[in-house]
């Protein structure tokens, strides 16, 4: 008997067919390993962006998740890296952002502690 492929089924069927396998995986997967097979999509979608756009569309994934904490979460990224890095020179595009990073604290600040009169 001849081996089927793909080529055999029409668009629709292979359509079907690709969803049955999607939901028998998804079914017969533990927990940990759904975890680790989301994780690997998360690693590929957001750190293996290739060119301007797709680094555009990995931040805006990035800044709906973190919303409201993003400039808290970009805090703590510059604090940790800059321990890592102490002795080097920041360029005046780092030093600019390190500027507008103050500004939000000091906004996101000035917001929470508003009197309400």
């Amino acid at each position: 008997m001849e081996e089927l492929t793909f080529k055999d089924l029409s668009e629709t069927e292979l359509d079907t067919l690709k969803d049955l396998y999607i939901s028998s995986r998804v079914n017969t997967m533990t927990e940990s390993d759904l975890r680790k097979f989301v994780k690997e999509i998360f690693i590929d979608q957001i750190k293996g962006t290739v060119g301007n756009l797709e680094e555009k569309e990995a931040w805006e994934e990035i800044k709906d998740h973190f919303s409201e904490d993003l400039s808290q979460k970009i805090l703590e990224v510059k604090e940790k890296c800059n321990k890592n890095h102490n002795l080097e020179q920041k360029s005046p595009e780092e030093i600019e952002f390190d500027k507008r990073l103050d500004l939000l604290k000091q906004n996101e600040e000035g917001k929470s502690s508003k009197d309400m009169w």
